[in-house]
């Protein structure tokens, strides 16, 4: 076990299941005709049967899927786009503190062209107050962008709740549900959710493709498109369709759908092996997020007088993380952590570990060893 490596670092991004890998072979060196001919009929019915997998996930239906690169470019997409194609009066968007940066960014670009924007504070937890959402709603209120599982610290935002006061009140709910996609038990028709943004690398799927959600039935979403070219996915994104990236993508989603108990049980318990360990071992151990509300894969602590640096340091063979990946290489903490404390200590030495379903018991257990025995020197 010493010289093995231990990866901890799946909110970032995970591997990609073998099952998933076999499914996308074939259009790599086969399947691989793009257009209206015989050869290209095979890649579009693949198209289709993977919309119909990524639909079929989070209780859309396929029409409303459009595929992209990832989730950044389908919350640049749906934001963006959602504002280009507004034709109502409505100018104020709402969202939280500790959302994506690529949601925060998008809304920086959109507060430019003239929208108010309000952001909402979180609790010391990473949960907004649901009264204070409805205080700040007005008819002017275009959408509310609030994730579903923040990439951070996992805490579970109520979605539900919010879709109701959405719905209730004529506002967009823009949703994303990247890192609970899977994990939570996700009806986008129940949850009155309008846009849903979603990356496969974060299911065991490759990385390079993503999806966005955009209702079209009920309470129609019209966006406009930000990218243009060849007219694939009705014009919203074109470009030559990533067919082994998507097949993947689909495959993902439906092992998910099939898999997720029994996989959500088996990282929880190892979540909570690794969580109480050290807990019980180690004084000043600090949890990052909610107790209850949170990614079954997702433990994000502080340990007094120690930071994250030192550990990664003396740790070269267990990877995990000190920030989310796409904010690596910046000096400044996390702007999530930020939001749920001052304490000098916790934002200093808060660190992240993501639990897929290929660790096991014996992996939890000499991480627990090896951080307690450094934390002792």
């Amino acid at each position: 076990m010493k010289s093995k490596t231990i990866y901890l670092d799946s909110h970032a991004s995970t591997p990609v299941d073998q099952d998933v890998l076999s499914e996308m072979l074939p259009y790599f060196t086969e399947h691989y005709g793009n257009g209206n001919h015989k050869a290209g009929l095979k890649t579009n019915s693949a198209l289709e049967k993977a919309r119909f997998q990524v639909s079929n996930l989070i209780g859309a239906r396929p029409s409303e899927i459009i595929f992209t690169s990832g989730a950044t470019e389908a919350i640049n997409m749906g934001l963006l786009g959602l504002v280009d194609g507004n034709a109502t009066n409505r100018n104020h968007i709402v969202t939280q503190r500790t959302e994506h940066s690529a949601v925060l960014q998008c809304i920086e670009v959109i507060k430019q062209k003239g929208y108010r924007v309000t952001i909402l504070d979180v609790d010391s937890v990473g949960r907004i107050d649901v009264k204070q959402l409805q205080q700040v709603i007005t008819n002017d209120t275009l959408v509310v962008a609030i994730m579903l599982a923040n990439n951070e610290i996992g805490t579970v935002q109520p979605v539900e709740e919010i879709g109701k006061i959405c719905r209730n009140t004529g506002t967009k709910f823009f949703c994303d549900i990247t890192q609970g996609v899977g994990w939570h038990l996700i009806n986008v028709d129940t949850m009155n959710i309008d846009l849903a943004t979603m990356s496969s690398h974060k299911i065991y799927g490759p990385r390079g493709v993503g999806a966005l959600f955009v209702r079209r039935l009920k309470t129609k979403v019209t966006i406009n498109p930000i990218l243009f070219g060849g007219g694939q996915e009705r014009g919203f994104r074109p470009g030559t369709y990533n067919i082994p990236g998507i097949v993947g993508f689909g495959k993902a989603c439906e092992l998910q759908q099939l898999n997720s108990k029994e996989n959500y049980d088996h990282i929880r318990t190892m979540r909570d092996r690794l969580h109480n360990s050290l807990l019980s071992s180690i004084d000043g151990v600090t949890l990052n997020g909610c107790l209850k509300n949170r990614h079954p894969g997702n433990l994000n602590i502080s340990i007094s007088n120690v930071t994250g640096e030192e550990l990664i340091g003396a740790l070269p063979n267990i990877i995990f993380s000190t920030s989310s990946a796409c904010a690596s290489g910046s000096a400044k903490p996390s702007h999530v952590i930020s939001s749920i404390t001052t304490d000098r200590n916790v934002l200093k030495g808060s660190f992240r570990f993501g639990i897929n379903k290929y660790n096991t018991l014996e992996e939890i257990d000499f991480v627990i060893e090896r951080i307690v025995e450094l934390v002792d020197k």
